[in-house]
């Protein structure tokens, strides 16, 4: 399976690895990309990085092209890691790490005027073991773009924002991998573990939302569980285990261009994170003829937890406000990538005090380190 999967092309790193091992000059070899989920799933769920994907010259992937740029670019700087280019005996090598696409979320509204666009895209680089089909560990991507015209966007508009959003070592993506691989610790297997296990979306957070996460609020939930993971691994220097889509919240399945669909099981973690959107808010701070001035706030409250035996270690509810002023002139307003700035500051208002909180620090966050 390994070896069809490296012939193929699909952006697999293979790490022997071991808790001693973090400061040796591992060797690792280039395979390829893949989408989170089944074959059937792909299109529906990536309606827009599959068409790019599917516009690289025949039998071969746009993403896998990216992917593989990247890493030629970086791969003479990591410290840690010494990336090979060729096959590998999965025997000898049985772990690896892939670039997987988790997430695709695109929003087009009409405001007064003009045409709003956000796309927000998730990737996860994770450590997989193929010996047991499961993954190891992973450090989650976020990336987002907001762009406004006085014509609609139509779907090749989106398809160009997408690639501009991940092709090349100077792309949103190029950049944060680049940050992410220099992170990079290859972990024992009895290494402590931290994830997101659940996002609860609150009643008074709703209105906020766009109509198609209004309806479906575990989308919105898997959207800020990959950038308060994206922003944890960055911050804190730890390693996560994915938010698991499926019900029971505790497989993968990767599908190759190979069309091989491999599943591994993500383990339960040492420790969970449970967040609670509990809400947004917005009051009226200053109006004149001219302009008005609103004050937005988020609500986020944020656990960490150790799930087998119940003990919570922190548990605190941060709020964050930012300001939007708007002209009179305006008509209406797009209230959502306000409240998403304002979810994004009390992420990191969490983070900075889990940092701060010494039992956090000490119990949880110091045992997940790269």
């Amino acid at each position: 399976m390994l070896n069809s999967i490296v012939g193929c092309l699909f952006l697999v790193l293979c790490l022997v690895c071991n808790a001693e091992s973090s400061d040796r000059n591992e060797p690792v070899v280039y395979g390829g990309f893949a989408f989170a989920g089944r074959s059937d799933e792909v299109k529906s769920a990536y309606p827009y990085s599959s068409l790019f994907d599917a516009g690289a010259k025949q039998d071969s992937s746009a993403l896998e092209n990216v992917s593989r740029t990247i890493l030629e670019v970086n791969g003479p700087g990591l410290k840690n890691t010494k990336i090979l280019f060729g096959d590998v005996d999965k025997n000898a090598c049985p772990r690896v790490l892939v670039l997987a696409m988790t997430e695709e979320r695109v929003l087009r509204e009409n405001i007064g005027d003009f045409y709003k666009l956000v796309v927000q895209l998730g990737f996860e680089i994770m450590v997989l073991d193929f010996t047991d089909k499961q993954v190891v560990c992973s450090l989650p991507i976020f990336i987002e773009l907001i762009d406004a015209k006085k014509s609609e966007f139509s779907d090749q508009d989106i398809v160009d924002r997408i690639a501009s959003m991940v092709k090349g070592p100077e792309s949103q993506l190029g950049e944060v991998m680049s940050r992410k691989l220099t992170q990079l610790r290859i972990r024992a297997n009895d290494a402590r573990t931290l994830r997101v296990t659940s996002v609860t979306v609150g009643e008074k957070a709703l209105p906020f939302l766009p109509e198609s996460m209004r309806n479906s609020p575990t989308l919105y939930g898997q959207a800020v569980a990959q950038q308060f993971g994206s922003l944890l691994s960055s911050k804190a220097n730890v390693a996560l285990l994915p938010y698991g889509k499926d019900a029971a919240n505790s497989k993968m399945t990767l599908r190759f261009k190979s069309g091989d669909e491999v599943q591994f099981k993500i383990p339960a973690p040492t420790f969970g994170i449970s967040l609670d959107v509990k809400g947004f808010k917005k009051v009226l701070n200053a109006q004149t003829d001219a302009e008005t001035l609103w004050i937005y706030g988020a609500w986020l409250g944020i656990k960490l937890i150790e799930p087998e035996f119940g003990k919570v270690y922190f548990d605190t509810t941060v709020k964050y406000p930012v300001t939007k002023l708007v002209p009179a002139s305006q008509k209406t307003v797009d209230e959502f990538p306000v409240v998403s700035e304002a979810l994004k500051g009390a992420e990191l208002e969490g983070i900075d005090a889990i940092q701060k909180d010494k039992v956090a620090l000490k119990s949880v966050i110091s045992k997940c380190k790269l």
